[in-house]
């Protein structure tokens, strides 16, 4: 019975014993999303989303302001092409980053953005608000 308390209390000694992971280069990672949030801004503000969307993974989820949940990538897709389909134009799009973190494979962004929103036959609207963004750290080692 000894013997087996003895070799329990190693076994936990030894399992507490392990390297923690490094810390994250979190500079560099907030130099990563503030270029994603550039190519979103440039996006948005050139009325494309092309290059914006080849930065969602497929299963991605977007909760937009006022409107359904979007689950996966082709619905966010949609969405956003139906509303340049009516004639809407986002414009003086700027994103900023407040605050964010990396652990494993996750890296999330705490922003504010500022818009205006052209609609046909109605005046312009300025839009303010939040955002909370979740990257992933995929296997070829980019942010998604």
């Amino acid at each position: 019975m000894r013997t087996l308390l003895v070799l329990s209390l190693s076994a936990v000694l030894l399992a507490s014993c392990s390297t923690p992971a490094p810390a994250p280069d979190l500079a560099k990672i907030r130099a990563e999303v503030e270029a994603l949030t550039a190519k979103a801004m440039a996006d948005l503000n050139a009325g494309t989303m092309d290059t914006t969307m080849s930065q969602y993974v497929d299963e991605a989820v977007s909760m937009p302001n006022n409107a359904p949940m979007l689950k996966g990538k082709e619905a966010i897709k949609a969405h956003y092409g139906q509303m340049m389909a009516m004639g809407i134009k986002l414009s003086d799009v700027k994103f900023t980053t407040v605050d964010g973190s990396a652990g494993g494979q996750y890296v999330y962004e705490i922003g504010t953005y500022m818009m205006t929103i052209n609609i046909p036959n109605m005046a312009a609207m300025t839009d303010q608000g939040k955002y909370l963004t979740v990257y992933e750290r995929t296997a070829d080692g980019a942010l998604k």
